[in-house]
């Protein structure tokens, strides 16, 4: 194995430990969940249905996060107030994930391509 293909394989190990580990700490905390029902934009009560699984691709590798969802039964859409919290809703990319690719798009038009 070349020093190159070495520093490429740590790099990954590396990013998706801290993939992990964010995902660790974002999972256990659970306080999305704000009880039984919640205001809906609607302005009626979405109920608590579950937890549910989002694939996030972020910088550092995907990362899987379980939150809170609340329905609507009035009009028929749900919400996740973590979503929402972490700048995630309507994506699955990460907000870093999102300036990163802005950047290199911003750079591709200076250069032309």
């Amino acid at each position: 194995m070349d020093f190159e293909a070495i520093e490429t394989a740590a790099r990954r190990q590396i990013l998706a430990l801290a993939a992990r580990a964010i995902e660790q700490r974002l999972n256990a905390d659970t306080s999305d969940y704000v009880g039984p029902s919640l205001d809906c934009a609607c302005g009626h009560a979405a109920r608590y249905a579950g937890r549910r699984v989002k694939v996030v691709e972020s910088i550092l590798g995907e990362i899987k996060l379980d939150r809170a969802y609340y329905h609507c039964p009035h009009c028929s859409s749900g919400f996740y107030p973590r979503d929402r919290h972490l700048g995630i809703e309507k994506t699955c990319f990460s907000p870093a994930t999102v300036r990163v690719q802005a950047n290199s798009s911003t750079v591709l038009q200076k250069h032309g391509k």
